[in-house]
């Protein structure tokens, strides 16, 4: 069974009151999935029907293998999603109750034809509720729960706090288009986190990789569009930027403050604002898709751009991107090119040069006998050049350089391990899991 720490104990002696709506807003890292699963687990009944809103499939799938592990399998969490069949199957899926993870946009369609019982809703779980807004699916799924049941509970949840530290009142609208009243704020420095987890307090190494030159010429390429960019959009009387510099418009947090503050006057923006904003947020992904992507995705990337912003339709509405005519965006694309391919000249049949090696029969048997061979099993001298490559193309296939420091670091665990080992005198003093190498990253595509 999963472990339920202190401070997970007195959030959920908070919040798990059917009789109250709630907001929890909770710092990144310290088991939110954990906490859901808890408060699901408590109204796992037929007598209840719980909706799960704005989860990711990636999400679905983990809620659903916890429950599993804690005990809730039989149904367990329930997924309707676009496969999930007809309005009548859904209508049978509701009737029977339980924990039901939904996307929004059924759950609108089938409160509005009245296939979902609304009035016996028990409560609805929301995700991500930092992303709700006027226009979100969610703000209007709670008008039509709310219209129709009133002594249901909502329950908001989030995990990433900075989300709701910009722009005007964010936390205020988030709680109004959500009909919430109370919010629960557990920072990490809370007095009960902090106790929890300085009870134990883990070693940290944090090791830098350097970048090849190929990588290093094209992130500066990158940070000199992005300066480009940012000297523009400093221009737009409208915006204030001048407390934010280059390091800022790394963040994706970066797109919404600016968004934010272009919003009231957004019908007002020229098209050449609206294009430097599209393009600065262009930018931050590809500098993030330059260390998760291989050369090959990532050159991929780089063409869809060139392709986008070569189509005619947008060539005709005036929305070209300015910055990939910089000499600079030249050198992303050339290079994001080299580090998956080279060309070389195409060499004719009658400029080969044969060389012959017929005569150094002694080298040849030397060189097999110490590779174990003899003159029968002689491998073939050269593999032919596949058809499928163009002439003159030479694969490079760049290696991401953390893959050989994840490997250097692994192997220095390994190492470790067994140096434990040999030190080791008695049975008794291994423990379950120290020869347990957890591997953890930031998201699927890295």
């Amino acid at each position: 069974m999963s472990t339920i720490l202190p401070f997970h104990e007195a959030i959920l002696s908070e919040i798990h009151d059917p009789a109250t709506s709630d907001l929890l807003v909770l710092a990144r890292g310290l088991g939110l999935r954990r906490i859901i699963c808890t408060l699901l687990k408590i109204y796992d009944s037929p007598q209840n029907l719980v909706l799960l809103v704005n989860a990711t499939p990636e999400e679905e799938t983990e809620i659903g293998e916890e429950l599993g592990i804690i005990g809730c399998r039989k149904p367990g969490l329930r997924i309707v999603g676009y496969e999930a069949g007809s309005s009548r199957d859904r209508q049978d899926l509701y009737k029977r109750g339980g924990l039901i993870s939904v996307t929004s946009r059924i759950l609108v369609v089938d409160m509005l034809q009245s296939d979902i019982p609304i009035d016996l809703i028990t409560g609805i779980i929301v995700l991500h509720a930092e992303k709700v807004s006027p226009l979100h699916l969610v703000s209007f799924i709670t008008r039509l729960y709310r219209e129709r049941n009133t002594t249901g509970f909502l329950k908001a949840f989030t995990d990433q706090p900075e989300h709701i530290t910009s722009g005007m009142s964010p936390l205020k609208n988030v709680m109004k288009e959500l009909q919430l009243r109370r919010v629960s704020i557990y920072p990490r420095f809370h007095q009960t986190i902090k106790e929890t987890l300085e009870r134990r307090q883990a070693d940290v190494v944090e090791i830098a990789q350097k970048l090849t030159d190929y990588m290093g010429e094209i992130h500066g390429a990158i940070v000199h569009c992005m300066n480009m960019i940012l000297t523009d959009l400093r221009r737009v009387k409208d915006l204030d930027l001048e407390g934010l510099s280059l390091p800022a418009a790394y963040f994706s947090s970066f797109d919404h403050i600016v968004r934010k503050q272009l919003d009231p006057v957004w019908h007002k923006v020229g098209p050449t604002t609206k294009s430097l904003v599209r393009d600065l947020g262009v930018l931050r992904r590809l500098v993030s898709y330059l260390l998760t992507y291989d050369p090959l995705q990532f050159h991929a990337y780089c063409e869809s751009l060139i392709a986008a912003n070569n189509d005619p339709e947008t060539t005709k509405a005036g929305n070209r991107s300015q910055w990939m005519l910089t000499d600079s965006a030249n050198t992303i694309f050339e290079l994001a090119k080299r580090r998956c391919f080279e060309n070389v000249p195409v060499s004719q049949g009658s400029d080969k040069q044969v060389i012959d090696l017929v005569d150094d029969e002694d080298a040849w048997d030397a060189m097999y006998e110490a590779q174990g061979l003899n003159r029968k099993t002689e491998p073939a001298k050269s593999e032919k050049r596949p058809t499928w490559l163009p002439p003159g193309m030479q694969p490079v296939l760049e290696e991401l350089p953390k893959w050989s420091l994840l490997a250097e670091i692994l192997e220095e665990i390994e190492h470790e391990i067994l140096r434990m080992d040999n030190i080791s005198t008695h049975a008794a003093a291994h423990t379950l899991g120290t020869n347990t190498t957890l591997v953890m990253c930031s998201s699927t595509s890295t």
